[in-house]
């Protein structure tokens, strides 16, 4: 898994290519953890190019809502893959996240 994260104010985007696994998913926890999440208010995931998202993936989602739903803030995942899509929905994620199809 590749990924580019830019942090710009009060909103941060992360640009994610590949599958989200388990050493993915640790990826990305760092790199969350290494914006100024006190600044966040909006945190945006493009999924244009991810293929798969697993457990752990899934969870570090959930824990970066929870960490942003403190200071009010929200997470938009993007251009996501129908199968990814159809995950979320029946996962029910799509109530807590802004979630757009490609």
């Amino acid at each position: 898994m590749e990924m580019t994260v830019t942090q710009e104010g009060y909103r941060a985007r992360f640009e994610i290519s590949g599958d989200i696994d388990e050493p993915g998913a640790e990826n990305l926890k760092r790199r969350f953890r290494e914006l100024n999440i006190s600044m966040l208010r909006e945190v945006s995931f493009d999924f244009r190019k991810v293929t798969h998202i697993g457990s752990a993936g899934i969870g570090k989602l959930l824990l970066f809502y929870k960490d942003l739903a403190l200071n009010g803030g929200k997470i938009r995942i993007e251009n996501v893959s129908e199968s990814v899509y159809e995950l979320f929905r029946v996962l029910k994620l799509d109530t807590i996240f802004t979630i757009s199809k490609v």
